[in-house]
């Protein structure tokens, strides 16, 4: 991790300003996401990129729906793929 620090203020919203050098050095833009993890006393924020949502060119696409799993996996599939993200990280 870097020594170099910035520190910024929350407001009364929770809210934040990323410093302009830290959002350029891994470019965030306007729109993007992030994820929040928390370590401890640490908040840890990463570029996050949304997974691209299947077609019916994919051939992936005609496996949709034969298998099993959460009934929720559609709503809820970015979020299992980073809880198995975070478990493996953790071993």
């Amino acid at each position: 991790m870097s020594e170099h620090f910035e520190v910024v203020k929350v407001t009364s919203k929770g809210q934040m300003t990323i410093p302009v050098r830290a959002r350029k050095l891994i470019g965030i833009k306007e729109g993007d996401h992030l994820a929040v993890y928390i370590n401890g006393d640490e908040i840890i924020l990463r570029k996050f990129t949304p997974f691209k949502q299947a077609s019916a060119r994919d051939a992936i696409f005609k496996l949709i729906g034969k298998g099993t799993g959460p009934v929720d996996l559609a709503e809820k599939h970015d979020q299992y793929l980073t809880e198995a993200k975070e478990r493996k990280m953790k071993e």
